[in-house]
């Protein structure tokens, strides 16, 4: 269905001609049930360049014959066919035309599209095109419908939309997570040279599902920050919300904000007391949540109080630029940055790269003659000595000393 608002807060559902409803002449439905069964899982791109007389496109799931629909996808077949990810042109992003589809993309019942920055396009989704996943040790849940698997989350591309690479794993539980964990979605965001993800983490055990955040260089190595708590916790069981929380595909940013529009679910995903598998019917809300641009989270002090937290960054090389930090400090609290030779002469040799850390601090950049960083700044210069700009061209590892601080970020500039 289709809805439109000014302010992403108050949204309208306007009367449109494309679907009619038993009693409603005109409603703000898309697909119905008798063009090819529920509709889910919806990607939509806007590319008036790439395509000036239909710029929107949409991917989206087709379940035919479901709820009682026709057997087949209109616009599409006149015979019965499968269930998958179908794509549309559209000229308005309301009257849409069928492309192609069932697509050859193997996927479980959640995928999102999304588009490359290098052109082409990239699918995050559930199993699907691999062997079931099956549970850790502690894992095994036997009253949910997916046991005695577990679902992880998978990445495929495409340079055309049509023809897809094989399934990657990109996320999945471990021993950081709560036995019965698992992933059912990975969202993406472009941020900063990487990625940010809102990961839907599914507590098996308990039915229910709450929202993590993810980051990544490359899209292909993600992290979630520890500990592993909700960015989006759960209400109270029985409110919206209180029982699952499923996203949507992507962040939306606005001025200084990112905001994520979520289905809030009210009930369980199936019956903790079953001895067999099982799934209740869904009652809920569209929700929305937003969180202030580049403090998402932040590193900090393990031990607290005036006890020094200390971290080593990847090698880089300044070249005549200056460091930034976004960051926080309480009180008396303080960051300071000291520089690392990370070139390859100043590497142990009798290491492995990921275990080595240099040990040779570059001349005139060591934490003494850092000038301690202080306040509430998104991009606040660090300076050694009054000296801003670094001219060192060779690597350095920046290794940031925290003390009642938090730091959200930095940037060579």
């Amino acid at each position: 269905s289709y809805a439109e608002s000014e302010d992403g807060s108050h949204w309208r559902r306007p009367e449109l001609d494309v679907c009619s409803w038993p009693g409603y002449e005109k409603t703000n439905i898309l697909f119905d049930f008798d063009s090819g069964g529920p509709g889910m899982y919806a990607s939509v791109f806007v590319d008036p360049d790439e395509n000036p007389d239909e710029p929107y496109e949409m991917f989206v799931f087709r379940l035919p014959g479901e709820k009682g629909s026709a057997p087949v996808v209109a616009g599409f077949t006149d015979q019965p066919t499968r269930g998958g990810l179908y794509r549309y042109r559209s000229r308005d992003g309301i009257h849409w035309r069928g492309v192609e589809g069932p697509i050859d993309l193997d996927s479980g019942d959640t995928c999102y599209i999304h588009r490359d920055p290098d052109g082409g396009y990239i699918a995050h989704h559930k199993n699907g095109g691999i062997p079931d996943v099956p549970a850790p040790i502690g894992g095994h849940v036997p009253y949910d419908i997916y046991c005695p698997s577990i679902r992880i989350n998978l990445r495929r591309t495409s340079d055309d939309g049509t023809h897809w690479s094989g399934a990657t794993p990109i996320m999945f539980p471990d021993w950081m997570d709560a036995p019965g964990d698992q992933i059912m979605e990975v969202g993406r965001y472009a941020c900063g040279g990487g990625f940010i993800a809102i990961v839907a983490v599914y507590h098996a055990m308990f039915q229910q599902m709450d929202l993590q955040f993810a980051a990544s260089r490359d899209g292909l190595t993600w992290w979630r920050p520890i500990p592993r708590r909700p960015c989006v916790p759960l209400a109270p069981l029985g409110d919206y919300g209180g029982g699952q929380l499923w996203p949507t595909r992507t962040l939306i940013e606005d001025d200084d904000r990112l905001y994520l529009y979520y289905g809030a679910l009210q009930g369980l995903h199936g019956d903790l007391y079953a001895h067999t598998p099982t799934a209740t019917s869904f009652y809920g809300a569209f929700c929305r949540t937003s969180w202030e641009k580049g403090r998402l989270w932040a590193a900090v002090p393990g031990g607290g109080g005036h006890k020094l937290g200390e971290m080593v960054l990847y090698p880089e090389t300044p070249a005549g630029r200056t460091l930034h930090v976004n960051g926080v400090t309480e009180g008396d609290g303080e960051i300071r940055v000291e520089l690392l030779d990370a070139s390859p002469a100043a590497w142990p040799e009798d290491q492995q790269r990921v275990e080595r850390i240099p040990t040779s601090v570059v001349e005139d950049y060591a934490l003494n003659d850092c000038d301690a960083w202080h306040g509430d700044h998104k991009a606040a210069p660090v300076t050694w000595r009054g000296r801003g700009p670094c001219p060192i061209d060779t690597p350095v590892c920046v290794r940031f000393v925290l003390r009642r601080a938090r730091l959200y970020g930095y940037e060579w500039r």
